[in-house]
């Protein structure tokens, strides 16, 4: 039996099978889909097998979210590849046509770029997911003025015209791109839980922003660590969702509590500093999932970037790596890697490019920030 609108399952997070609680929502019930499903395939089928029963498997949620989801509403699916033996399929091209048979409307197809991660050896190194975004309908919420970045040249002005000396870019940023590179949640990110596969809070809370209001509703079929979820709360919105393995719901409600288990515990490091700002107590008295030296450090301690510190540094290694690409054909001087690694010395000019490049990042991350 379905529940009615009235008595949704509000900022809950239900310990059940995502099926299970999307069979139970009401039709146009929520505003907002947005998850990263599970795609570790199994190892009991054969792969091509394997990967069609996913796919049927995630046919049937998207059917429901679909349902579920407001006129209104947009869904945002993350996901990966798909990678046998050597063979790579990237699951949004197949699952753009299972979108599009839910009867739901393309908008972007959003690159969510790492600098880091596994190095292949007989193909080019993956670097890269992939963000679905799909409407239910043309009459979708986009909230750019809650999303904007700076504008790369933030005094270009106007040079003829009834608007020459004017600004000629919206002073309060533009429009962010498609190609995002928040920090994925690995070693040494505050966020990070014991969940293997973690969003940052920083990219649910971009799509969150853009294409939700106060008090709307945002469902994740596929909970996890429940960043979601706690994304959703301090945003002033409502969630509801659900988590099959007992021990990322438990960490999932640990993060939405902000208080220590009976040990002293924090699921992560950011749970545990916004609990000892909030107190006033000691971080030394606690400890989190993850630590691994003796205490927790401070957050007034802890170096934080922006995504848009992140992406220049990205742009400028890869211009880096085509120069020297470019070199080498050539027969061309290699030109100077100005964030040299290891432990040798550096010559004077190598010194004086090193910091250089220190003397802009602290100007740019005093524009970002």
């Amino acid at each position: 039996m379905k529940t009615n609108k009235e008595n949704l399952p509000l900022d809950e997070i239900l310990l059940e099978d995502s099926l299970q609680l999307l069979s139970n929502l009401p039709d146009e019930c929520v505003d907002l889909v947005v998850s990263s499903p599970p795609y570790n395939l199994g190892k009991e089928y054969e792969s091509r097998q394997a990967l069609e029963i996913y796919l049927a498997e995630q046919t049937a949620v998207l059917l429901e979210c679909s349902r579920i989801l407001k006129n209104t509403g947009s869904l945002f699916w993350q996901i990966g590849a798909f990678s046998d033996r050597g063979m790579l399929i990237p699951l949004d091209i197949r699952f753009f046509p299972i979108l599009e048979s839910c009867r739901l409307i393309p908008r972007n197809r959003i690159i969510w770029a790492r600098q880091h991660g596994l190095h292949a050896q007989k193909k080019f190194s993956c670097r890269h997911e992939t963000i679905l975004w799909f409407t239910k309908s043309d009459n979708y919420k986009f909230n750019l003025d809650a999303i904007r970045v700076p504008q790369k040249y933030q005094n270009k002005k106007h040079y003829r015209g009834n608007r020459k000396g004017e600004l000629s870019c919206n002073p309060e940023g533009k429009n962010p791109g498609d190609i995002w590179l928040f920090r994925n949640v690995k070693h040494n990110h505050e966020e990070q839980t014991i969940h293997p596969c973690q969003f940052p809070e920083d990219l649910v809370a971009r799509i969150l922003l853009a294409t939700t209001n106060e008090n709307d509703i945002i469902l994740d079929p596929f909970m996890g660590s429940g960043t979601t979820a706690v994304v959703a709360r301090d945003h002033k919105r409502h969630f509801i969702g659900s988590e099959m393995e007992p021990k990322y719901h438990q960490v999932a409600l640990r993060r939405l509590s902000g208080n220590p288990d009976p040990n002293g515990c924090f699921p992560n490091l950011k749970t545990l500093r916004d609990y000892v700002e909030k107190t006033g107590q000691s971080i030394d008295k606690f400890k989190f999932d993850m630590q691994v030296g003796n205490k927790a450090s401070e957050r007034s301690k802890a170096k934080f970037y922006s995504e848009e510190y992140h992406l220049q540094e990205m742009e400028d290694r890869l211009i880096y790596e085509e120069s020297v690409f470019a070199a080498n054909l050539r027969g061309e001087e290699i030109p100077l890697d100005p964030k040299l690694n290891g432990n040798g010395k550096k010559t004077s000019l190598q010194n004086q490019i090193v910091k250089q490049v220190e003397e802009v990042e602290q100007i740019e991350l005093r524009l970002w920030s």
